[in-house]
């Protein structure tokens, strides 16, 4: 059935949520200098079972994103790391937007939302709108955009 008018709505697959969950798990864990990455760590964050986690990761492995190491744990390949630092930049930027634009609370349920479903032109208009905003609510930096004026 075609709606007059409307425009037609688009859900991305659950599955590639759940990989940008895991290369952001990964990207912020390396962002706080643990490399490789434990699998006890992905997996408490994430609040799945271990063997889940690895059963996971493997996929990301074969898939190009991760490089996974028994017993020790997963570092992200270059393809891995565009992936885990838009998911990063975006839900920091909406959590920005959320305190300092919206004035409401920061919500990271509807920023972790959010951040999956932004556009590359959404999130440098946003980050351009917000003037390229350095640091999100919490403090943390927000990775820069290609908007970003190369001395901020």
């Amino acid at each position: 059935m075609e709606l007059s008018g409307c425009r037609v709505l688009y859900i991305m697959p659950v599955e590639s949520e759940h990989t940008e969950e895991y290369l952001e798990a990964v990207w912020l864990f390396e962002e706080l200098g643990e490399s490789p990455v434990k699998i006890s760590t992905i997996s408490q964050n994430l609040a799945i079972a271990p063997p889940s986690a690895v059963q996971m990761l493997k996929k990301l492995e074969k898939s190009g994103y991760v490089k996974y190491l028994a017993r020790e744990g997963v570092t992200l390949t270059r393809k891995g790391r565009v992936v885990g630092e838009r998911m990063v930049r975006n839900g920091r930027l909406i959590e920005k937007m959320m305190a300092d634009s919206l004035g409401i609370e920061v919500d990271p349920k509807v920023a972790c939302g959010i951040e999956h479903h932004m556009s590359q032109e959404f999130a440098d208009a946003l980050c351009t709108l917000m003037k390229h905003p350095r640091k999100c609510p919490h403090g943390q930096p927000i990775p820069k955009g290609k908007c970003c004026p190369k001395d901020k």
